[in-house]
């Protein structure tokens, strides 16, 4: 039976050189573009199906910061398909960065002045919007729509008779002082994207230890950095009795 493939934010970027890669690895996927621009996505179907003329590709609209667009776009999925055999989420939004001044000139005169230059912690900062749902953007985008959107999909990849794997791209920026339990948020701080990739991380171990309770012989990994030419990704692990890492490379 052909797997299905599902990829968030395929359109551009690491999503879109990933579906090159699976469809370069396995053409008779049936590989689901799952993107908020579905002029966009349609291009990414066209290029991908210009290389791969034999693929079989479909298209999803799926605004991951919008709950109400998950929601439907689960049912549509799941209407569509019967089963889920990897579920990329790699969908995700950042900021672009501001430099504080005033923080700057106080760590240039600080014992982290050279950690400060070399990562921007501490002096880089990201304004953070509200979604029509109530949450800011870049915790509802990277982290809570992809929660969502596995907890709708779960008569899917919790089915008994095959393995699914779900893929959770991390960041080398998921920073532990960033995040706080008592701002998941990230309401108060000016490092969203920061925050919302650790969150992530403890996400993916609290899942871990959720299937492990409920699901016979389910295991979650934890997601962990990439770099520039290597994707190190998240992968839960259903109906596998053993806890693996996976690196993608593309």
């Amino acid at each position: 039976m052909k797997k299905v493939v599902l990829v968030t934010g395929a359109n551009s970027g690491i999503g879109l050189a990933l579906c090159e890669r699976l469809l370069s690895q396995d053409v008779h996927l049936q590989l689901c573009l799952a993107c908020r621009n579905m002029q966009r996505a349609e291009a990414a179907r066209q290029a991908l199906l210009a290389s791969h003329p034999r693929a079989h590709i479909s298209l999803l609209h799926l605004d991951v910061g919008n709950m109400h667009s998950v929601i439907r776009a689960a049912e549509d999925f799941k209407t569509k398909y019967n089963r889920l055999d990897y579920l990329y989420l790699n969908a995700g939004i950042m900021p672009n960065p501001r430099v504080d001044f005033k923080a700057f000139y106080k760590g240039l005169f600080s014992r982290n002045v050279v950690r400060m230059f070399a990562t921007g912690e501490g002096i880089l900062t990201q304004e953070d919007k509200v979604t029509p749902n109530g949450l800011q953007e870049v915790f509802a985008t990277n982290l809570f729509g992809h929660f969502l959107l596995v907890r709708e999909l779960e008569p899917l990849l919790c089915q008994t008779d095959h393995n699914s794997l779900v893929i959770w791209t991390s960041s080398s920026n998921a920073q532990r002082t960033a995040f706080s339990l008592d701002d998941i948020q990230h309401q108060k701080g000016c490092e969203p994207y920061s925050s919302s990739k650790y969150a992530s991380d403890l996400l993916s171990l609290t899942l871990n230890r959720r299937y492990n309770r409920q699901v016979s012989k389910t295991s979650v990994l934890k997601s962990i950095p990439h770099s520039l030419f290597r994707i190190n990704v998240t992968i839960y692990c259903y109906n596998k009795c053993t806890l693996k890492r996976t690196c993608l490379a593309l």
